[in-house]
């Protein structure tokens, strides 16, 4: 049997609907991020079990309050039927999937700041019993084989996704986190990873920028990259990875969050506005 090459990740499809669900409990892992469980018996086949997956999240209107949001096309069937009028949907990581006494559940984690959009919004002022829509995952990619290390270069928009990261390697992998926050910010970075996996990571701030914290770090053939959050500050980034460093596309993972300045940014598009082919997620 031929051996899979480093850092191979299996494909899997899920079945893509809309789902209609339900908060069951709302908590707060550190006081920086908002905890909303989902609940709700559209759940039932709902999967995600790769590092990367990402769900669009349905949320009410910010000031109606009224929720617009894709359907399903019917019980256990793909696709969805898109609404019309506005709809507010924004990308998140599912955390904790898992199955209680009522059913399948999973959390959401979002980060609270100054001037927050419809979601973190949303999730300041959630109470039990509200609803809102999941559309997704569509699929996954499981964790890479043969990771000797994981770095990962991430802001708090990120950080669900690093814990599953995290959480999908064997516990003598070497970690090492690049986060982008403020220097005061780093104690409830290692305070929300330890939470979410039970491990004291290493925590640093990239001091000179994310592209030289990177250069800064000791990368071998078995380390694996994943950087994600603000498309903009990742730019640099994945112009070192690709032309300095040289790592092959099968070691690293890109993606941009959210743009600083854009709203409704699609991470689906280009990291880099000025470089089409730049879509490294």
């Amino acid at each position: 049997m031929t051996q899979a090459p480093r850092f191979h990740r299996e494909r899997t499809m899920y079945r893509f609907t809309a789902r209609e669900v339900t908060v069951q409990a709302i908590s707060r892992p550190v006081a920086a991020i908002a905890r909303v469980t989902l609940a709700g018996p559209d759940l039932a086949d709902f999967e995600s079990t790769g590092p990367g997956d990402h769900a669009k999240i349905f949320f009410p209107h910010p000031f109606t309050g009224e929720l617009v949001a894709p359907t399903a096309t019917g019980p256990g069937e793909d696709g969805i039927v898109r609404p019309d009028g506005q709809t507010f949907g924004r990308d998140f990581t599912p955390l904790n999937v898992r199955d209680e006494a009522g059913g399948r559940v999973f959390d959401l984690d979002f980060f609270l700041h100054e001037d927050p959009g419809p979601a973190s919004a949303w999730a300041e002022q959630a109470k039990i019993g509200d609803k809102i829509v999941v559309v997704g995952p569509r699929g996954t990619q499981s964790i890479p084989t043969d990771i000797g290390a994981l770095l990962c270069i991430v802001d708090p928009t990120a950080l669900p996704a690093t814990v599953r990261w995290i959480n999908g390697l064997p516990d003598v992998t070497d970690i090492e986190v690049i986060a982008d926050v403020d220097y005061d910010a780093l104690d409830w970075v290692e305070e929300y990873l330890r939470e979410g996996t039970g491990r004291d990571v290493l925590v640093r701030e990239p001091l000179g920028g994310l592209d030289q914290a990177l250069l800064d770090s000791e990368i071998t053939d078995a380390t694996f990259v994943f950087a994600a959050g603000d498309a903009n500050r990742l730019i640099p980034l994945r112009r070192v990875i690709r032309e300095e460093l040289g790592l092959p596309r099968a070691q690293y993972m890109i993606s941009g969050y959210w743009r600083s300045g854009e709203a409704n940014f699609d991470h689906h598009g280009p990291l880099d506005p000025n470089d089409p082919d730049s879509v490294e997620d």
